[in-house]
């Protein structure tokens, strides 16, 4: 499998205006792809398209091969899509055990009446869920808390717990939605470490982040987007340095002088 997702000439429009602007972007596996731009620049939207919250007008998004436009998100999230979301969304209320066996649901083989008349196969798949939920856990240093509402964790923690229980469904891409937002240094030095770990057991890595220097650090490959259209894809060290990139983050001299009423 060459690519584990293959977005190709994809435009979206809101109201007749035009979020994403005829996007390809092509993700390996055990690749880390970043996708950056500034506010409003269309990259959440680009993640809402891939994960069928919404269907773009135009365009195709393959995943390993098949092809999901406009596939319902569970669908896609049952074929191996999973992400974590800018805002984070627990179940604040559920324990941190009980969170991350919430996203066993879409593997799990077990019928709506296992549950009820406990059949052998259903302990065995409860059996079998328990156990990655132990395994992720330690995975993310999140053992001791095994028992703790989420809600009553650190953002850090609770970035962990989100991203652990996309982990649970098994994915071969993992989207992540600015996931430093909102931390401190620490905790975002401890989260590169761990993607960094997720990305050598081979899944597709899709990323949006605001902190350049994670980026930088993190990425195989980035594209950069501006109200919505590609202005740059390479190497991270080549987007750094690309004068388009600079000129959409900082702006032009003529912008600063208009600006400053010059």
């Amino acid at each position: 499998m060459k690519y584990v997702l293959e977005i190709e000439n994809v435009s979206k429009f809101f109201h007749g205006l035009v979020a994403i602007d005829d996007l390809t972007i092509k993700v390996k596996p055990g690749q880390i792809y970043g996708i950056i731009g500034p506010n409003g620049a269309g990259k959440t939207t680009l993640f809402n398209c891939v994960t069928g919250i919404y269907t773009p007008e135009k365009g195709t998004i393959k995943y390993k091969g098949e092809n999901i436009t406009g596939m319902e998100p569970h669908k896609i999230a049952q074929r191996g899509v999973l992400r974590t979301f800018q805002n984070i969304r627990l179940f604040k209320e559920m324990s941190v055990a009980e969170n991350i066996i919430a996203g066993t649901h879409t593997k799990s083989k077990q019928k709506w009446y296992h549950s009820i008349i406990h059949t052998p196969f259903y302990k065995k798949d409860e059996l079998k869920q328990w156990k990655k939920v132990e395994e992720l856990m330690e995975f993310f240093g999140l053992s001791k808390y095994a028992d703790t509402p989420a809600g009553d964790l650190s953002y850090g923690n609770q970035r962990k717990i989100e991203m652990a229980r996309a982990l649970a469904a098994e994915p071969e891409l993992l989207i992540l939605d600015e996931p430093a937002a909102g931390l401190n240094e620490n905790e975002t030095i401890e989260l590169t470490n761990i993607i960094l770990k997720i990305k050598e057991m081979g899944l597709g890595i899709m990323m949006i982040e605001h902190d350049m220097e994670m980026v930088m650090k993190l990425t195989d490959y980035i594209t950069v987007i501006n109200f919505g259209k590609e202005i740059s894809q390479g190497e991270p060290d080549f987007v750094q340095n690309d004068p388009r990139v600079i000129e959409a983050y900082i702006g032009t001299d003529d912008e600063e002088d208009e600006e400053n009423g010059k």
